[in-house]
């Protein structure tokens, strides 16, 4: 019995010592051998959302921007403050159906965030902090790739990229780059070929659009011409041919897109109103009432006026040597008006039957010097070429794309889009998978 009681007497001394020592033997520190493991609770390994907005919507018709704010509580002092903040930045007196925004409010109901979407490429953000109202423009971040196309001119330009399933905005761009050289309503032939490497811009939540025109060959009646975008002496980036001379000159080659010419300039026309021979000392460019007519060069408009022959005309002064008519408008653009600067490629009109005219079209007219001149013969100067400085930077870009566009095959309406697989001139990777395919051949 006594015994008994003395094992159990040690036994708990000895637990008791061996607690004692764990405890106090190493003055509270652990071994290298201890591993002490905590698990936090399970939301510490969560990503955090980004925080949802308070209010979201799109600007519908006949909406303003203080009834859209008003519906999203904030009060009447700060809409106007945040109108009069971002008047800088951005006009919200100017929304339109279809833009997105979110606001993002604070625990006491005022504004904390504000997006509000202006372009694919743009948006206004809003902040306010301590009281202090501010106003951002900001730009989308867009991923950029290289992609390349051609095709075969089967009836024009547009009916070749339809046929193929491309965005007929390259076609837009192409006409832009040459519109000083080429007019694509009428020096563009059956089998003509062009081939283009240009940009496809990707946002985040997968918007794609068309970028840049990177290097472009267009040939017509076996001639090749070439565009390849190189910064200029200005710092800008600008379109030069093969040889380095700029493809801007003074006057673009026609007034608008989307049309055909109705009649020629002829020093004795039959007149199809007056109904008698007479000199027609422009070109008439028939398209349907409303199309947008540009100003084909830098300038002054020094009449914007109307009259019982001309109808709506615009009359602008390029330099000591042009001047350009644009008759027979449906109205004038925005701001045209006598004494205003104008920039080529300005919308300054929009096509009509004013005048003498027996349906909708631009009769178009350029003197030279003071005397009228056939527009479509006119050879007229470039603007700066590649400077010598330059040159040899150049004629490397050149001849890398050259190269690349040499290797595009070029498709028609019966072949299937596809782009060379590879790397494009500039390293960027111009080839595509079988998932970007389907984006190439759209």
């Amino acid at each position: 019995m006594r015994a008994d009681k003395f094992k159990s007497l040690l036994l708990i001394g000895g637990t008791l010592a061996v607690l004692a020592l764990l405890l106090l033997g190493s003055n509270g520190e652990r071994t290298e051998d201890e591993h002490i493991t905590v698990r936090p609770p399970e939301s510490v390994f969560e990503v955090p959302a980004s925080p949802e907005p308070t209010y979201a919507g799109t600007v519908g018709k006949n909406s303003s921007f203080f009834d859209l704010m008003l519906a999203c509580e904030l009060s009447p002092q700060e809409i106007k403050d945040i109108e009069r903040t971002a008047k800088e930045v951005y006009d919200f007196r100017r929304i339109y159906p279809g833009q997105e925004y979110e606001v993002y409010t604070a625990s006491n109901g005022g504004l904390e965030k504000l997006t509000f979407v202006i372009s694919d490429e743009h948006f206004v953000e809003v902040t306010k902090t301590g009281g202090e109202i501010a106003a951002e423009r900001k730009e989308y971040p867009f991923e950029t790739v290289h992609r390349t196309a051609s095709g075969i001119i089967t009836h024009s330009l547009f009916v070749s990229l339809q046929e193929q399933k491309l965005p007929l905005e390259l076609g837009a761009k192409l006409s832009d780059i040459f519109a000083w050289d080429i007019d694509f309503f009428t020096d563009i032939h059956k089998n003509d070929y062009f081939r283009i490497i240009y940009e496809e811009k990707t946002r985040h939540d997968g918007l794609t659009k068309i970028g840049r025109i990177i290097a472009a060959e267009f040939n017509t009646k076996g001639e090749s011409h070439y565009a390849f975008l190189f910064e200029n002496e200005e710092g800008f980036s600008d379109y030069f041919d093969a040889e380095g001379k700029s493809l801007r000159k003074q006057l673009l080659k026609a007034p608008l897109s989307y049309s055909r010419i109705s009649s020629n300039f002829s020093r004795r026309r039959y007149h199809p109103v007056l109904h008698h021979y007479s000199p027609h000392l422009g070109i008439d460019y028939a398209a349907p009432a409303g199309t947008p007519v540009m100003s084909t060069g830098d300038g002054t408009v020094l009449t914007a006026a109307r009259n019982k022959a001309n109808g709506n005309y615009v009359k602008i002064r390029h330099n000591n040597n042009y001047t350009s008519y644009y008759l027979h408008l449906s109205r004038f653009g925005k701001g045209i008006k006598s004494g205003v600067k104008v920039k080529q490629g300005q919308v300054i009109g929009y096509v009509g039957s004013t005048g003498y005219a027996t349906g909708p079209h631009l009769d178009y007219r350029v003197k030279k010097n003071g005397r009228f001149v056939n527009p479509r013969s006119l050879k007229l100067p470039p603007a700066n070429p590649v400077s010598e400085s330059n040159m040899a930077a150049f004629s490397e870009l050149r001849e890398r794309f050259i190269v690349a566009l040499g290797g595009i095959p070029i498709n028609d309406w019966r072949t299937q889009h596809y782009a060379t697989d590879g790397e494009t001139p500039d390293g960027e990777s111009g080839g595509i998978d079988d998932a970007s395919r389907a984006s190439s051949s759209r």
